[in-house]
């Protein structure tokens, strides 16, 4: 039970980083977690979720083929 814990916060985090990775190297709007603020008007907040819900996704399909595999054995 651990290791799937850890090994899905590590997926999480791993494809969070390659997702918000390109979209910066590629200047990909819908990949970038931008946040800046503005004194003028208060303040705005800017970037998009996308990556970390892709990698939400991911990260499930990722534990549920790990523990098939360890029910498997």
């Amino acid at each position: 039970m651990v290791k799937t814990v850890i090994l899905g916060l590590a997926s999480f985090f791993l494809i969070s980083f390659l997702l918000l990775s390109i979209g910066y190297k590629f200047q990909i709007e819908w990949l970038m977690f931008q946040y800046y603020e503005e004194t003028e008007t208060g303040f705005s907040t800017g970037g998009s979720v996308i990556p970390f819900i892709i990698a939400i996704i991911v990260t499930f399909f990722i534990g549920e083929s790990y523990q098939k595999r360890q029910n498997s054995k």
